[in-house]
């Protein structure tokens, strides 16, 4: 059964790099295209609508980590679901 759970550990630890890969290059078109030409913005203002009053700042170097968090908590049982099922058709075991 230990060999069931470093299967699965060994996906989500993909998974975790898939995440922050795609997030990574995001961040970095930011960067590029917006930060660096236009200013170097410190703070984001995070709302769900222009007049949320519920609304937070993180600092630019946050963002990344607020991405992966977001898209790991929202996807991460998806992606581990899926990924099981296309190891399981690799192995031909179903």
């Amino acid at each position: 059964m230990t060999s069931t759970n470093a299967i699965e550990k060994a996906l989500q630890q993909k998974i975790a790099e898939e995440i922050r890969t795609e997030v990574k290059a995001f961040v970095n078109t930011i960067e590029q295209k917006f930060r660096t030409p236009y200013n170097d913005c410190s703070f984001y203002d995070i709302a769900r609508t222009h007049s949320d009053d519920r609304n937070f700042s993180i600092q630019f170097h946050q963002l990344e980590d607020l991405l992966c968090r977001m898209l790991h908590s929202g996807h991460e049982d998806a992606m581990l679901k899926k990924k099981s099922q296309e190891l399981l058709n690799k192995l031909e075991l179903i």
